[in-house]
């Protein structure tokens, strides 16, 4: 009689049906529950006193508002460097046993934390994810744009603002690879010239402008913040501390102005709204701490604005979009006749080009020199 206790139940027996039993899937279960590794916790699981911690190089702005939005403590730590090796790109939320990259950082808080949009109609989340999908792909590019590739920004500021952060050779040499990488993937993406970038900004910046014009509060969907509420405030003071964002924001989105002066009184000016959250050292990048602190609506003065000669790419978007078909005529003929001037020269010096080489090598190869050699070779060999 076979002992069936010395038996592996957690595998069918040869000598029986090879359906599953209930003892056999019993046991095979308890098998699994044993190898399982722990799951991972958030900050809320592991007990008080343990709170999210966002590892930032430049200013999180947009999850900085949302944890203010949802009452959630947050420890700030300033790196001093923009990624890092094991991990990748800043800035990154460490919570509990959780690490998440800037893409998914405000949804794993709706998830695990709080969720603000829960109050919302499915209409308005379609509506929302939407809107922050145009802030997050389009108006992010823009912004990198005029960071790290507009010439006369990156060389007044970007460059000198991350050089005096990073240690040395860093300083020396990452502005440059960060602003050649970014140039391409921007590229890359259709961001290539001024008159680009600016279109883009000015349509996003109107569509977001209407939607906050028709809701009903001080927010994009009535009297409390949302996540898009998050998502706009965080890029709305990063473009108003760029001295071109801030003139397309003050002539496409006044409404967006406003918005953003509301935002930082009600939820970072309060004694309240900063006990929510501490950092291990400041911001090294006092000018945009002083960008925010400033006034959002002011106009920048003309003797600040002149030396960044690249503003006047908005302008001349808006006058080649405006200029009349007739007022262009004349300047696609003389364009064309440069061109064809340009493709002629080039004909006529490959032409004569060629014959140089003809006429050296006629001259240089001639029977008398064919023969010279013969007549050394027979001499060698005598």
């Amino acid at each position: 009689m076979m002992d069936h206790g010395d038996i592996d139940l957690a595998f069918p027996n040869r000598n029986s049906t090879l359906l599953p039993t209930e003892r056999s899937l019993l046991a095979d279960r308890k098998a699994n529950e044993k190898s399982l590794r722990v799951p991972p916790k958030t900050s809320l699981e592991l007990g008080p006193g343990v709170a999210p911690t966002l590892h930032q190089f430049l200013p999180a702005w947009d999850v900085q508002a949302y944890v203010r939005f949802a009452e959630i403590p947050l420890h700030i730590k300033n790196a001093k460097y923009p990624s890092f090796e094991a991990t990748g790109e800043l800035p990154q939320l460490r919570d509990g046993h959780y690490l998440l990259g800037k893409d998914d950082i405000i949804m794993h808080l709706q998830t695990y934390h709080k969720d603000i949009d829960a109050s919302l109609t499915d209409a308005q989340k379609g509506e929302s994810l939407a809107f922050k999908a145009m802030v997050q792909e389009k108006l992010h590019r823009v912004l990198l744009y005029c960071r790290w590739v507009d010439p006369i920004t990156y060389k007044e500021v970007t460059r000198p603002a991350i050089t005096r952060v990073l240690p040395f050779p860093l300083s020396r040499i990452l502005p440059k690879q960060m602003h050649s990488s970014m140039a391409a993937k921007l590229a890359a993406a259709g961001y290539e010239t001024q008159e680009q970038v600016y279109i883009a900004a000015r349509d996003c910046y109107s569509a977001l402008n209407a939607r906050l014009e028709a809701s009903a509060g001080p927010y994009f969907f009535g009297s409390s913040p949302s996540a898009l509420d998050a998502v706009v405030f965080g890029h709305l003071v990063d473009a108003l501390s760029d001295v071109q964002l801030r003139d397309v924001v003050h002539v496409h989105g006044p409404r967006l102005l406003s918005f953003a002066e509301h935002v930082r009184a009600a939820f970072f000016g309060t004694a309240s709204a900063r006990g929510l959250w501490t950092e291990n050292v400041p911001s090294p990048f006092e000018t945009l701490r002083t960008a925010f602190s400033g006034d959002f609506a002011a106009v920048p003065l003309a003797a600040y604005v002149q030396p960044y000669q690249s503003l006047s790419w908005s302008k001349r978007a808006v006058a080649r979009e405006e200029a009349a078909p007739e007022a262009d005529e004349p300047h696609h003929v003389v364009y064309d006749k440069s061109s064809r001037n340009v493709l002629v020269g080039g004909l006529l010096a490959i032409v004569l080009y060629g014959l140089s080489q003809l006429s050296f090598s006629v001259e240089g190869f001639d029977d008398d020199d064919y023969d010279d050699d013969d007549d050394y070779d027979d001499e060698y060999d005598a």
